[in-house]
């Protein structure tokens, strides 16, 4: 019996439409709409001579987490294709971060507990870590103020980390209802807040890489902002009271000024996050959900970025390509240490923007209601 392909009947969008779970089908809507973690409905109709067989198929299973799609490609991530390139990213960032602090080294959650910083000071010293990535204090100055920073940051931050990729993962919207995907984000904005109140203490004294780290050393791009910030308020002043002898203008460091408005943006995101969420808006909330993970997950990143520069330098130095005090002296350390943050905050956010943004670059399906 000869069979052709026609364009599906309205029966056909109806029936999808029961699959589903909708009453209706609204044809020409964007692939945004569909549900989140699954495919949309496929339809197709084959004809012959005495009848009109539709068959409809849908991604899922009977848990409702989600399978591999019939084309044998995952699809998870249908809906939100730019957050799956940034995804494997995000778990890696995620469990190098947990395995830095709750690991053996440098384990920042034991920060403060003698025993492990002398252990960790001797091993560092003892590898030459020291004069390759900078002095220990680096992973040990927290201690200035005992376990605080390390009971009130170091370790909710790796909880925060750990579940970003939980929560961004499709999936775990349909886990047990979505039970699972609110019980996990009330759990990672908790931490974000108490992290963020560890923060505090770590800022109030100071604890900054450039004043404990390297002698005083803020880098060369901080230096350059920092000198032209100060000339133009000092001419300023100069200018509106020229008898007065204004003492030179001593800006925050732009290094300092930075972290603390990377700071607020953390919690301004977690906070629009948890608002989006309660009041159902669930677009706006997975758009801030993207920021937010950007805007804390870049620190993970910055370490190996560190490290990676470190390694280069510290070649050109023993190779003689670089002078000594360019390779290893404080501003090399310092230069390295600020590009790396520079780097990793515009790249991790740079793509937290680009996720949160999707939708508004999705195209609408042409389909239209026969």
């Amino acid at each position: 019996m000869a069979t052709r392909a026609l364009p599906p009947p309205l029966g056909a969008w109806r029936a999808a439409a029961r699959v589903s779970g909708r009453r209706s089908v609204a044809l020409g809507v964007s692939r945004a709409a569909q549900p989140r973690g699954r495919a949309p409905p496929r339809v197709r109709v084959v004809a012959s001579a005495n009848e009109v067989e539709t068959e409809t198929t849908e991604t899922s299973s009977s848990s409702g987490l989600g399978v591999l799609g019939s084309r044998g490609v995952d699809a998870d991530f249908d809906a939100d294709a730019r957050l799956g390139v940034v995804y494997p990213y995000v778990a890696a960032s995620a469990a190098f971060m947990a395995l830095w602090v709750f690991g053996p080294f440098p384990g920042s959650a034991y920060t403060g507990i003698a025993s492990h910083d002398a252990w960790l000071t001797s091993l560092y010293e003892a590898l030459h870590f020291d004069q390759v990535f900078g002095p220990t204090s680096l992973i040990t100055k927290y201690n200035e103020v005992g376990r605080v920073p390390a009971l009130a940051h170091a370790v909710p931050g790796a909880i925060w980390c750990a579940l970003a990729p939980l929560q961004l993962h499709p999936r775990s919207r349909d886990l047990w209802g979505g039970a699972a995907h609110r019980a996990g984000g009330r759990a990672m904005l908790a931490a974000a807040a108490v992290l963020m109140a560890g923060y505090a203490v770590i800022d109030a004294n100071a604890l900054f890489a450039d004043a404990h780290d390297f002698n005083g050393q803020v880098g060369t791009v901080s230096s350059a902002i920092d000198a032209f910030a100060s000339e133009k308020v000092s001419s300023f002043s100069s200018f509106i009271d020229a008898k007065k002898d204004t003492p030179a203008f001593v800006p925050t460091p732009f290094n300092v000024v930075g972290v603390r408005l990377i700071a607020a943006w953390f919690l301004s995101t977690g906070v629009m996050t948890g608002a989006a969420a309660r009041r159902g808006d669930f677009e706006n909330h997975r758009r801030w959900a993207a920021r937010h993970v950007g805007a804390g997950l870049w620190v993970a990143c910055q370490r190996p970025v560190y490290s990676a520069i470190r390694a280069g330098a510290t070649a050109l130095g023993v190779g003689g390509a670089v002078t000594h005090e360019t390779a290893f002296g404080s501003l090399a350390f310092a230069d390295a240490f600020y590009v790396a943050s520079y780097i990793t905050t515009f790249a991790y956010f740079g793509a937290a923007e680009w996720v949160a943004r999707e939708n508004g670059a999705l195209e609408e399906s042409s389909i239209s209601r026969p």
